[in-house]
C-alpha cells in the first residue's frame, strides 16, 4: 500500500467546515452579561435572547464562528467590534478626586428610561446610549483610562445587544456546563478533561473502553480524537446510554458510527442464535417486527463480539459507582501497556483504587493528581490573575496495566 493510500485513511473524513454555520448546527450564543445559551439554528425559526432581542436563525446560517455580532431592528443581524478601551495606556489622572455618586450623572432617572425603552425598541443603538451616558457624566473625563475602560464595560453588558457566536467544540461545551450545571458533567473543567485525553493517550486510530456518567461530554471528548480505525466503546446503565451532550456537538454520520454501546446488564451476556420463526401467512406488521429484532440482535451480538475481542488502548472511566468495582470489571479487556484513567469530582472515592492498584502486580506508574487551573487577564499594562477561580477541577487517578503473564 502506497503512503498516499496510508494517509488517506487516517484523514477525518467529517467533511465539514468547522468554520461557519450550517442549518440545523448546535451553536453556543454568549451575551454581553457574559450568560450563555446553546441554540439549535433551525431554518425559519426566530432565536430569542431575551431582553437582548430576537433575530431570524436564517442570519445565522453562513456566519463565521468566533465573531461578535450585534442585532438590528427587524431582526437582522451584523457583525460588531466591542470597544472597550482595551489599549487604554497609563496617564497621569487619577480617582482620587472622583465622587462616584448619581449626582454626576446630568441625566435624569426619566430621560434613562425613555434611552432604554427606545434601545429595546430599537430606535436607539446601544452604542448611542453608552455615549449619553458618558458625555453627560462629569465624573468621566476626570477618570483614568483603566476607570473609563470598567465603566463602558459595565455600561455594554447592560445595554448592547450584541453576542459572540461560538462554535459547539468539547472545549466551548465543557467550559458552558461547568458554568452553567457542572453536577451534569460530573465537575470536570477543561483543563482536567484535556488531562484525561492526554494520560489515556487517545490517538486517531486507539480502540477506547469507557464508561461516561458525565451524559456524554467524555464520550463526546473521546469521538473528536477518534478518526477512520477507531472506535469509542461505551458501556452505562439502564438499556439506553444517556449521552445527551453528543447531540449538541453536530458530529456527522461517519463519526457517530464509530461509537458502540453495551448495557452492564450485558457485560458478560452469551448469545444465543437468532431463532425468532414468522408465522404462517404474516402480516406486513409481523414481518416488520421479526426484521426489527433480527436487525437488534445482530447489532447486539457484534457488539459483545468487539468488546470480548479486548486489547483495548486505553480505559477511561468517569463514574457514580464505586471506581474500584468498575475498574476490575473491565480491566480484563484493557491491552498490555495500556494506559487506565479515572476521574473523579472527589478524591475519597479514588483513594481506594489508588490504594489497591498501588499494591496489585498489575500496574505501574500509579498516580493520584488533582487539576489546579489559574486564569489570567492579559490586557496591555493590565495583566494579572482574575479575581475569581473556580475551586476546583475534580481529581485523576491514572495507571499503565500490564500484559498478563
Amino acid at each position: 500500500m502506497d503512503a498516499m493510500n496510508v494517509d488517506a485513511m487516517n484523514v477525518d473524513v467529517m467533511n465539514v467546515d468547522p468554520t461557519v454555520v450550517k442549518g440545523g448546527d448546535h451553536v453556543i450564543i454568549r451575551m454581553p452579561s457574559t450568560n450563555a445559551k446553546i441554540v439549535c439554528v433551525k431554518p425559519d425559526t426566530t432565536i430569542s435572547l431575551g431582553k437582548f432581542g430576537s433575530f431570524m436563525a436564517n442570519e445565522l446560517i453562513g456566519q463565521t464562528f468566533g465573531h461578535s455580532y450585534e442585532i438590528e431592528k427587524g431582526g437582522t443581524i451584523k457583525p460588531h467590534q466591542l470597544s472597550g478601551f482595551d489599549d487604554a495606556g497609563i496617564t497621569e489622572a487619577n480617582n482620587q478626586k472622583i465622587n462616584d455618586d448619581p449626582s454626576a450623572q446630568k441625566l435624569t432617572f426619566e430621560q434613562i428610561e425613555e434611552l432604554k425603552a427606545k434601545g429595546l425598541a430599537g430606535d436607539v443603538s446601544a452604542q448611542e446610549i453608552i455615549s449619553s451616558l458618558t458625555e453627560n457624566n462629569e465624573s468621566f473625563a476626570k477618570k483614568t483610562e483603566f476607570s473609563k475602560s470598567k465603566y463602558i464595560q459595565r455600561k455594554q453588558r447592560k445595554f448592547m445587544k450584541s453576542f459572540v457566536l461560538l462554535e459547539a467544540t468539547v472545549y466551548n461545551m465543557c467550559d458552558f456546563f461547568f458554568v452553567v450545571n457542572p453536577t451534569k458533567i460530573r465537575g470536570i473543567r477543561s483543563d482536567s478533561l484535556s488531562q484525561v485525553l492526554s494520560l489515556g493517550n487517545v490517538y486517531s486510530t486507539a480502540r477506547v473502553l469507557a464508561v461516561d456518567d458525565g451524559q456524554g461530554l467524555l464520550i463526546g471528548a473521546l469521538l473528536t480524537r477518534i478518526s477512520n480505525g477507531g472506535l469509542v466503546f461505551g458501556v452505562h446503565t439502564g438499556d439506553v446510554g444517556n449521552y445527551d451532550i453528543t447531540r449538541y456537538m453536530n458530529f456527522p454520520t461517519e463519526v457517530k458510527d464509530r461509537l458502540r454501546t453495551l448495557p452492564w446488564t450485558k457485560l458478560h451476556h452469551k448469545m444465543e442464535p437468532f431463532v425468532d420463526v414468522l408465522p404462517d401467512s404474516p402480516s406486513e406488521q409481523d414481518i416488520m417486527g421479526h426484521e426489527r429484532r433480527r436487525r437488534g440482535h445482530a447489532k447486539l451480538t457484534e457488539t459483545i463480539d468487539t468488546l470480548n475481542e479486548g486489547q483495548f488502548d486505553a480505559l477511561i472511566i468517569s463514574t457514580n459507582f464505586n471506581p474500584i468495582s468498575v475498574i476490575k470489571k473491565l480491566v480484563p479487556y484493557l491491552g498490555g501497556s495500556r494506559m487506565l484513567v479515572v476521574y473523579d469530582q472527589c478524591k475519597e472515592p479514588l483513594i481506594e483504587a489508588y490504594a489497591q492498584l498501588r499494591e496489585s502486580t498489575e500496574f505501574l506508574n500509579v498516580q493520584l493528581t488533582e487539576s489546579w487551573l489559574r486564569e489570567y487577564q492579559v490586557l496591555p499594562n493590565r495583566t494579572h490573575p482574575t479575581m475569581n477561580t473556580s475551586g476546583g477541577g475534580g481529581f485523576i487517578l491514572s495507571a499503565i496495566h500490564l500484559a498478563p503473564q
